[in-house]
């Protein structure tokens, strides 16, 4: 039997292979960014054994470097944004997105709309945050959007959406980019909304979103979202904000090595309904949240583990508490809470007769 942990590793290279094949965005947003490309057999995946995904990261300045001094324990791995920086490298060139022509993308100058109606298309180094903000409309499968920057402006456009009525998106990748919701709610989903299955997210800042910032709708599949830095969620007038938002359709999540920051607002943290296993793993959160995390035990087939955190509480606690959410030493077998860290006084919540712990950073 393949143990919770070990099981999220083999479903981080199932998803590595089936998303991306040997040598594909991984490795070519790491050479972007002036860093050496590593293989995918294991040792290079955020999230597999003691990676923490750093050595990937962009060359860029560092968002938060002294955020965590003030406590009292912090992980022992390197933080997004706070150890490395995430966005698109420093040195990136960003194109006007009015330029962009190629086999299967059209642009819509007046709406200020990128639809992606081709499979395998790759947006590489956009300024869509220009003319009032740009979105991506994906219709299509393999769409790779990276080392871009979006901004929700006047034109009120989500950043990233598919809709399947409009094609059949699928594995939509978004890399290396910083997309700012400007404290707006344009209407629709999240700062990225992906209906269809198969998602990754990954090295992105995050930030000011009005409602949501990650939507997975309907159609289930891999949700991958890791190495980000994700800040200030449900910013808009009565907004009810989350992290991720999952609707519907059976979905493996892995959400690991994220930094989330929050300051005044009303958002969740990182919500799981609908999937049926994954993880949510060694982040590092803090701020004003109402829970950080929350699973849904109705949709679990085999187990669902949260692990090696560490956060903050600002809000109302760690996970949300009802008889259908998972909870440190609830009944279920299918939750599975360990090492989970509260960096104020390093006191660890957990399971009764959790595996064994993972090592913090303790400062005097």
């Amino acid at each position: 039997m393949i143990t919770a942990r070990n099981g999220s590793i083999f479903r981080i290279l199932l998803i590595a292979a089936s998303l991306f094949g040997q040598g594909g965005p991984i490795a070519a947003d790491a050479a972007k960014a002036g860093i050496a490309s590593e293989s995918t057999d294991g040792a290079g995946i955020a999230g597999a054994g003691s990676d923490d995904g750093s050595a990937r990261a962009p060359a860029c300045a560092i968002q938060h470097p002294s955020v965590l001094t003030r406590y009292k324990v912090r992980p022992a791995w390197r933080v997004a944004g706070v150890d490395y920086c995430v966005g698109y490298p420093a040195d990136t060139v960003l194109k006007d997105p009015a330029t962009i022509s190629m086999r299967g993308v059209s642009v819509d100058r007046r709406g200020r709309v990128i639809a992606v109606t081709g499979d395998d298309v790759t947006l590489d180094g956009y300024d869509f945050s220009t003319e009032g903000g740009w979105s991506v409309f994906v219709q299509a499968a393999n769409t790779r959007i990276v080392n871009s920057k979006f901004m929700i402006g006047a034109q009120d456009n989500t950043p990233i959406y598919s809709n399947p009525a409009n094609g059949t998106p699928s594995n939509l990748y978004v890399g290396y980019s910083v997309i700012d919701g400007n404290g707006k709610s344009p209407g629709y989903g999240g700062l990225i909304t992906m209906v269809g299955r198969g998602l990754t997210v990954e090295y992105c800042w995050l930030k000011n979103a009005g409602g949501d910032m990650i939507q997975q709708h309907h159609t289930g599949g891999n949700v991958v979202v890791r190495n980000n830095l994700i800040e200030q969620g449900g910013l808009a007038p009565a907004a009810h904000g989350d992290y991720t938002q999952f609707l519907g359709s059976p979905i493996t999540a892995t959400i690991v090595y994220n930094t989330s920051l929050q300051n005044g607002g009303a958002t969740q943290g990182f919500m799981t309904e609908y999937v049926t296993t994954g993880e949510i793993g060694h982040n590092t959160m803090m701020g004003s949240v109402s829970y950080f995390v929350s699973v849904d035990l109705s949709s679990i087939v085999t187990t669902f583990t949260v692990h090696d955190n560490y956060f903050d509480p600002g809000g109302y606690g760690f996970a949300y508490p009802s008889p259908r959410n998972g909870t440190p030493n609830d009944a279920s077998p299918k939750t599975i809470f360990t090492h989970n860290v509260d960096m104020r006084t390093g006191a660890v919540l957990e399971d009764a007769h959790g595996p064994a712990a993972t090592s913090s950073r303790s400062r005097p």
